[in-house]
């Protein structure tokens, strides 16, 4: 059938399954524009910031477990989105990306903000196009929508001129067939990794966002049991094994000074679902010699990336998990079973006691403003709803939102990843999109919130019910952290009194309550501890957006 590039577009998202698309058009993306009124079953949902549109999509992405599909205006909004365009590559976030692109029969003349978008897109993406003619326009979508949900997951970029969209084609607008990309891994790998964790007097599993991103986390648990191997995350920004357990010993901080001690604990070390290691910060880092590595990956390029391995297991997390377990539980002898048995009850007992003890240390400390963070979270907890899902991007905040949180369920928690801020306004509204029974309340430092304000426009215009908290420092507090505790002692500089240029907010501080009435939410702000609790369950029973605003400790630096 005969039909306008544009229509055959539409008729495949359609048929994609596509009910959002996340953007900020400009006049290159009118075809696209003029196509989708006439598809009322698709909701454009306007940013007003490129970086919104793409985090709200990433959120949506990673919730409702399927690619999102995001429309920018050529290369001036193709830019403002980079940065969580980044943070989706390095996340794993099955994006389709699209821009508007000068008609082709004047690229030669270099019209107003026209580039090369599909080199400017290459280093952050799975993979990245111009469609040149419209007869193609089909197969290239198909092509992106395969390539950003086959695993390894990751964001496409597609550039659309203005006239390949006006072509008349004959089109077939089908969607891709569904692939079965749960691959087994080797047995000989398996086999091998059985009997090096058999025999370990002192393993440790080390978690990435792959165990979540394969629905893994329950298989984790059963061999972490089975083997009594303490587990530490590499990276949480999603539940990667619940943090309630005996056997979480919390996250691993490659940076961190005591990271090379506790490397030097264990004899085994088993890495799953993430890069061995990550680090931000120079520091010499490697395990222990004689301790044996294991990796278990769907992402080949991670496998042996930055240490040597003595396996190296390529496959789904999920089936090489169950793999390991199930040989690992007819390797093991009684007394192995019997002891990791023992470990468990006894490492369930001490942490029972070390959070009783937290908790009370912070029941404690009184009411005087400005309040512990840790504070704001104990009771934060005590209000919230059942099922609730939190988007966190509250830095310095998150070590007391982890400890008093205690994140167990998959899918109850989501971070930014990649690093680049920006994300937390706009990705709970793409998580409260993809869940639209639960609760979802953002968690998110007030430097942070400045990268996405504009969000809060759309959470209002849309009328998206997050209720969203802000972690106010008055500053830029991981910068000063860093400062104090990596650069100047890196340089042997420990006694040096830094001023901290540029990280302090304190002379005029961000009123993030009055910029989202600005915007057109209820909103409130918090200074006296006594009064958070009221506040915060009066936010939490809105059926529209809200922002509480809470003053807290700023630390001493």
């Amino acid at each position: 059938m005969k039909t306008k590039a544009r229509y055959a577009l539409m008729e495949f998202l359609v048929r994609q399954g596509v009910r959002y698309i996340f953007g900020n058009p400009g006049t290159t993306e009118l075809p696209f524009l003029d196509a989708l009124q006439d598809y009322p079953q698709i909701v454009y949902l306007l940013s007003l910031q490129e970086n919104n549109a793409v985090a709200m999509a990433d959120g949506y992405a990673r919730a409702a477990r399927r690619p999102a599909l995001v429309n920018l205006h050529v290369t001036g909004g193709l830019a403002n989105g980079l940065a969580m365009l980044y943070d989706a590559f390095r996340g794993g976030t099955p994006l389709v990306v699209t821009a508007g692109q000068s008609d082709t029969r004047i690229q030669l003349r270099e019209p107003l903000l026209y580039s090369d978008m599909v080199s400017l897109c290459r280093p952050f993406t799975k993979w990245s196009a111009e469609v040149r003619r419209g007869a193609d326009l089909i197969l290239a979508l198909r092509r992106a929508f395969r390539i950003a949900a086959t695993p390894p997951r990751g964001p496409v970029f597609l550039s659309l001129p203005m006239d390949v969209l006006d072509e008349t084609e004959e089109a077939e607008p089908l969607p891709p067939s569904p692939i079965y990309p749960r691959l087994s891994p080797d047995p000989q790998a398996v086999a091998e990794a059985v009997e090096i964790l058999a025999e370990a007097r002192h393993p440790l599993i080390l978690v990435g966002d792959g165990v979540a991103q394969s629905q893994a986390v329950g298989k984790a648990v059963l061999l972490a049991e089975t083997l009594g191997a303490e587990v530490r995350s590499l990276s949480f920004s999603e539940v990667n094994f619940p943090m309630n357990h005996p056997l979480y010993r919390g996250t691993f901080d490659p940076d961190g000074p005591k990271a090379q001690e506790i490397l030097s604990r264990y004899d085994v070390l088993l890495v799953v679902g993430g890069p061995l290691f990550q680090p931000f910060v120079y520091r010499p880092l490697k395990p222990k010699e004689g301790t044996a590595v294991l990796h278990l990956d769907i992402n080949p390029w991670e496998l042996e990336k930055n240490y040597p391995i003595q396996v190296g297991i390529w496959g789904d997390i999920r089936i090489g998990l169950e793999a390991l377990d199930r040989s690992l539980k007819e390797r093991l002898t009684e007394e192995q079973r019997k002891e990791a048995l023992e470990k468990i009850e006894r490492l369930r007992s001490e942490k029972v006691n070390q959070q009783r003890a937290y908790e009370e240390k912070i029941r404690s400390a009184g009411d005087d403003p400005p309040m512990d963070p840790a504070r704001l979270f104990l009771e934060l907890r005590e209000v919230l709803p059942p099922k609730t899902v939190i988007a966190g991007e509250a830095i310095t905040s998150t070590g007391p939102m982890f400890r008093m949180m205690n994140f167990s369920e998959p899918e109850g928690y989501f971070s930014l990843r990649g690093g680049a801020l920006g994300w937390g306004i706009g990705g709970a509204l793409g998580i409260k999109l993809a869940f639209p029974d639960r609760p979802v309340v953002a968690v998110i430092g007030e430097g942070s919130a400045l990268y996405g304000i504009q969000g809060l426009w759309t959470a209002a215009t849309y009328r998206i019910p997050v209720t969203y908290i802000i972690c106010n420092n008055r500053s830029y507090r991981i910068l000063k952290y860093y400062m104090k505790h990596y650069y100047l002692p890196g340089q042997g500089l420990e006694d040096r009194q830094s001023v901290y240029p540029g990280m302090d907010f304190k002379d005029h501080p961000l009123d993030c309550a009055s910029l989202a009435k600005g915007f057109g939410l209820r909103a409130f702000q918090v200074e006296d501890p006594k009064e958070l609790k009221t506040v915060l369950k009066e936010a939490l029973s809105s059926d529209q957006p809200t922002l509480v605003d809470v003053a807290l400790q700023g630390g001493t630096f």
